[in-house]
């Protein structure tokens, strides 16, 4: 017994680092800290228990990404670790502005990560299982027919997928998507605006390369953007290539939100040109929960 309190005063006495805005699962990070720190994960909803303030470091997607009051919480001698951000240039600047000195973006590979939630997005969306998840968990639970929920519901096997970007993400969803027989274009988007894409990333074989991105629209099924946050990729999706999107095609956006211009997406979504749209990066830290 006194060899376990021992121990744990030995935890307790390591420094704490907390993942913030995260997957709740820390156990991969815990591994690899074992005897460094402790690491704990911290909901959004339990700001107020006070330990974002007593952590030596923490580790979140983007700090732009972060609600307000959650950002406030922040300390300045903190490590700030951003892991896979795509908003470098917005999180340096936040961290100014909150006097945050010590923020560092780390090149980790989210790529399997991403392609994993893409492909989630893509089922949810064909399959309509977040309408038959709402109406399962509603008062009247499976009474009833649940027949018109599955009106539109599609098959994966000989849909085109369209890849706006090429990075390791992309790759992998490419990987993915062909498993599942779906046909895969891809658009590299520097190459588009004239410059030589320096990019190593090679899709697979099977994978076809389009001249422009409204080619890519106009024949793809699912389109999913994979690309950093540039100057030349702001509002990449636009009114005007979305005049090219092919009907009942559907929109997944992981990245930053200002890849796409929202108002001109909620029309066509409105018009029932685009027949859904799964974001998980929306304008505003409301919305920074995937949603389909």
């Amino acid at each position: 017994m006194p060899q376990r309190k021992n121990s744990t005063n030995q935890s307790q006495s390591l420094p704490l680092v907390v993942t913030l805005n995260c997957i709740e699962d820390t156990v991969l990070e815990q591994e690899s800290l074992m005897g460094v720190a402790r690491v704990e994960h911290v909901p959004l909803s339990r700001l107020a228990d006070a330990r974002i303030e007593s952590a030596t470091a923490v580790l979140l997607h983007s700090l732009s990404f972060l609600p307000r009051a959650a950002q406030r919480r922040l300390r300045p001698g903190q490590l700030i670790l951003c892991l896979g951000s795509s908003d470098r240039a917005v999180d340096s600047a936040l961290a100014a502005d909150l006097g945050l000195g010590r923020l560092i973006h780390v090149d980790v590979s989210r790529a399997e990560e991403v392609a994993d939630t893409v492909m989630a997005l893509i089922l949810g969306l064909l399959r309509r299982t977040h309408l038959l998840s709402r109406h399962a968990l509603s008062a009247s639970g499976w009474l009833g027919s649940v027949q018109p929920l599955c009106r539109g519901m599609r098959r994966c096997r000989g849909l085109v997928l369209g890849i706006v970007g090429r990075s390791a993400s992309a790759r992998s969803l490419a990987a993915r998507s062909l498993a599942f027989k779906m046909s895969v274009l891809y658009f590299d988007v520097h190459e588009g605006t004239g410059k030589v894409s320096r990019s190593s990333i090679a899709f697979p074989p099977a994978a076809r390369r389009m001249e422009t991105l409204n080619d890519l629209l106009a024949a793809s099924d699912l389109i999913s953007l994979h690309c950093a946050l540039t100057d030349e990729t702001v509002q990449v999706i636009n009114a005007d290539c979305l005049q090219h999107i092919k009907p009942g095609a559907f929109l997944v956006n992981t990245g930053s939100s200002q890849l796409l211009d929202d108002c001109a997406v909620k029309q066509l979504l409105i018009g029932g040109t685009l027949a859904g749209c799964a974001l998980d990066g929306a304008e505003g830290p409301q919305w920074m929960e995937a949603w389909v």
